[in-house]
């Protein structure tokens, strides 16, 4: 029998989803260009974070420096694996947590909703069972023009919040220090 709490994150998640897919439908933009979100509840933290295309190898078949939904449809495992291996929520012994249910959404500009897109917004769930203090984030997922070298986070926990700012030289840091 699952729990009344895995439930409740679970069903937090889809509504989640369901909030991505209607505002990606719409166009609207999810996230700030080269910004994201870490929110924890419930037994987890919640990732939405926006990467620009740039930071993907082999992702930009004609070399436009934007992706098209048909390149992103061709490369979505590629992609997808660079997302798990270049964003890592770390346990206190420096493990990864596992990145669950990753959805890849793009963020076209709002007056050419079906041009190719500079930036990519990841959304997935990592599993928390260590103290807020004990984990740190990884962001090594960087475009290569120099002003898409820094992805700034906001991780928020019970009312507290932490501002990060990550770039090649700094991809680590603490969640929530005490």
């Amino acid at each position: 029998m699952i729990s009344r709490h895995l439930r409740r994150g679970v069903s937090q998640f889809v509504i989640a989803i369901c909030v991505l897919m209607a505002i990606t439908t719409s166009h609207a933009h999810l996230m700030v260009e080269q910004h994201g979100t870490v929110n924890f509840a419930n037994g987890g933290a919640f990732l939405v974070l926006s990467v620009p295309v740039s930071a993907f190898d082999g992702a930009d078949d004609d070399g436009d420096g934007a992706l098209s939904a048909q390149e992103l449809s061709r490369h979505a495992a590629e992609i997808e694996q660079q997302i798990h291996d270049g964003v890592q929520l770390l346990d206190g012994s420096g493990n990864p947590l596992p990145l669950q249910g990753l959805l890849m959404s793009l963020t076209p500009p709002d007056d050419t909703p079906t041009a190719p897109v500079r930036q990519l917004i990841a959304l997935g769930r990592f599993p928390v069972d260590d103290p807020m203090s004990s984990l740190s984030l990884r962001i090594a997922l960087h475009g290569k023009t120099p002003d898409e070298q820094q992805i700034s986070i906001t991780a928020t926990h019970d009312g507290q919040s932490h501002e990060m700012v990550f770039t090649p030289d700094h991809e680590f840091h603490t969640m929530l220090p005490e």
